[in-house]
This record gives C-alpha cells, sequence and structure tokens, in this order.
C-alpha cells in the first residue's frame, strides 16, 4: 500500500539556471554566481561514472553519484546549450540523485508525516542548499551546483541530509557516512506484504443460534523501524510496527422457533488494541482501504496501521478487541428484528 505521486519532470525542480542564495557574492561573464544550479542535459548524466554515495531516510535511500568537478561546461553538458565559465576561485560540483525504487515507500504506511529532507551540499566550508530530490522511486534528477574554492575544495564536498531534526552527513569523494540516530535504518530489510489469517484467534460472545458467517482477519508481519508516527523512537527503542484488517459483513440470528429470524449487516466498529499490556502510541486508519459502513459491497472493512514503543522486554501478543453496531437488513419467516444491535469481539495473535 505504498504512496503513491506524480513525479516532477527535473527540469521543473532545477530549472534551466535556478538561481539558489548566494553564500559569497562572486559573479562571471557567463553570469554565474556561487548558489548557482545548473539543471545537466541528461536526468542520468553521472550514474555511470560517479563516484556512489547513500543516505538512507524514512522514506526510502537516497542514491547519489557525484560527477567530476569542474570549471569549464561544454555546451552538451548542460541544458543551456552553450559553454558555462565558473568564475575565478569557484568550480562545479556535477551530481545526480534519486531514491531506490526498491527502498521508497516500504514503510510509508506508517511513516504519518509530510516532512521531506532539507539537505545542504558542503564545500570549502561553505553550505549550499539544494531543493530536495523529488519524492518517489522513479527517474533521476543530475545538476551542477557553483561553490566557492579551487578544484581541490570541490571533490572534497560533502552532502548534509536532515529529516525531522536527525542529521545525516556523507562524503562524496568516499560515500562515507555518519548516520547518527538515523544508523537503523540502514539495517531494514525490504518490506515484505505477505499477510497472514487471524481468523481463526477471532472469538465473539454471541448468542447461541446467530452467526457471524463472514468476519475475516488478516495480519501483516511485524517490523521494529526507528522513524514512524511523525517521530524517531526514542534512544535505545524502535517502533513496533504491523497493519491488521478485519471484515465484517453478515450478521444472522435465528429465532428459537428455527423458522424465522432477521439478517442484519455491520455499519459502524470501535477498534482498541495491546501489545502485551501496551497501547500502540499511534494507530492510522487507512482510510483508502477502510469502509464502515461499506456502501459497495456493506459491512465493515477496516484497516489499521499500529505502532508501538518497543524494546527487548516487550511482548510479542497482539489483542484486539472489537465492538460491532449492525444494522437490520431484512427479516424472513415472518421472524422479528430490532433496529440495531451489537456484539463484541476479541482476536489474539502472536506477532510474526
Amino acid at each position: 500500500m505504498a504512496l503513491m505521486r506524480l513525479r516532477r519532470p527535473a527540469a521543473a525542480v532545477l530549472g534551466l539556471l535556478a538561481v539558489m542564495p548566494a553564500l559569497a557574492a562572486c559573479g562571471g561573464d557567463d553570469g554565474v554566481t556561487v548558489g548557482d544550479i545548473i539543471g545537466a542535459r541528461q536526468d542520468d548524466q553521472f550514474i555511470q561514472d560517479g563516484q556512489k554515495s547513500s543516505i538512507a531516510l524514512p522514506i526510502g535511500r537516497l542514491e547519489v553519484s557525484m560527477g567530476e568537478a569542474s570549471t569549464e561546461l561544454d555546451a552538451n553538458d548542460t541544458r543551456q546549450l552553450e559553454p558555462v565559465t565558473a568564475p575565478e576561485n569557484s568550480a562545479f560540483v556535477p551530481i545526480t540523485w534519486q531514491y531506490d525504487a526498491g527502498t521508497f515507500g516500504d514503510y510509508a504506511d506508517y511513516l504519518d508525516t509530510d516532512t521531506r529532507p532539507v539537505i545542504d551540499l558542503v564545500a570549502d566550508g561553505a553550505k549550499y542548499r539544494l531543493p530536495s530530490p523529488e519524492s518517489t522511486g522513479e527517474g533521476a534528477e543530475s545538476f551542477y551546483v557553483l561553490v566557492t574554492g579551487d578544484l581541490a575544495d570541490a571533490k572534497e564536498a560533502t552532502l548534509s541530509v536532515e529529516f525531522d531534526d536527525v542529521i545525516q552527513t556523507v562524503d562524496l569523494a568516499t560515500g562515507d557516512r555518519e548516520a547518527g540516530l538515523a544508523a537503523p535504518l540502514y539495517e531494514l530489510k525490504p518490506r515484505k506484504e505477505r499477510t497472514a489469517s487471524c481468523t481463526n484467534q477471532a472469538e465473539f460472545d454471541l448468542p447461541k443460534l446467530a452467526r457471524l458467517g463472514d468476519f475475516s482477519c488478516n495480519i501483516t508481519r511485524s517490523a521494529d523501524i526507528p522513524y514512524a508516527g511523525g517521530a524517531w523512537a526514542p534512544e535505545g527503542t524502535a517502533w513496533r510496527v504491523v497493519t491488521i484488517s478485519t471484515v465484517a459483513r453478515r450478521y444472522d440470528v435465528i429465532a428459537a422457533d428455527l423458522r424465522s429470524g432477521a439478517i442484519y449487516v455491520a455499519s459502524a466498529v470501535e477498534s482498541t488494541f495491546r501489545l502485551g499490556k501496551e497501547k500502540p502510541t499511534k494507530v492510522i486508519e487507512d482510510r483508502e482501504f477502510s469502509a464502515c459502513p461499506d456502501p459497495e459491497r456493506g459491512g465493515c472493512t477496516s484497516v489499521y496501521h499500529l505502532i508501538f514503543e518497543a524494546d527487548e522486554d516487550t511482548s510479542e501478543r497482539l489483542r484486539v478487541d472489537q465492538g460491532y453496531e449492525l444494522t437490520l437488513s431484512s427479516l424472513w419467516g415472518g421472524g422479528e428484528g430490532k433496529r440495531t444491535v451489537e456484539i463484541e469481539g476479541t482476536i489474539s495473535v502472536k506477532l510474526r
């Protein structure tokens, strides 16, 4: 259930010559100024020959390639279709970046944030704010950043990447990182979305001649991640995340004479959750897939993304308590029924 967004073309992000706040007043004959960003000719221009680095973020892994720094750009290098010369004591740092499609959106269901990374290119002690890369796992963006200093300074450029107050740095020449509190992101494995049934672990307190015949429950594998619910996990802990979905539609009540009865349809549900004795720090109901009542299929479909604070002593058994309101749909055999009835159930399942 990864989030999908439309990709902006690289030219729309960077422009042919997107002027950023300059940290030094340094202009040249070509009208370029330190801090300027010039769109490269090809979207993936420096991937093949560039020095590779990567930065793991909650939204996905950002892959970066730094090309060879230079003071001259040929007409074929940029979208301007003309040569560009760097002013004195400045140089161009070429960069290609994109999110790894294999990691982008893996844990998006649990993020609950619109935060985007704040990225600075650092060269010769000066910082240059870059537009954050397009939030998608598709396509690359390539550009040149004009920085102060000589070629040696440009070749030693680093990236400073901040996500919700946690900063990582990466040496673009060597790929060496300082990840800090984001270090657990590098240990995450690709998300497995396969689910297991938990229908048989559900128990409902029903009258003797009543049946909830089409109830179903499914649960994903759990995962321990460092960022969820719009926050980093406290140091020494992680967020344990899991998704559970339940479906309840038809509920039949048969009269004592066995010749009549009433048919109800689930119309509302309230759910509470416990992992051992712990309540979730956040419950995210997936509005894309939840519907209660469901106008097309009837009944209630509920999908919950659960976030718990966890450490090595946290229980692995999840308990879900649900209370359903059911609305009378029809009567048969001359039976009688109330306008609404309520039932309660419990699901107890060990996390995988």
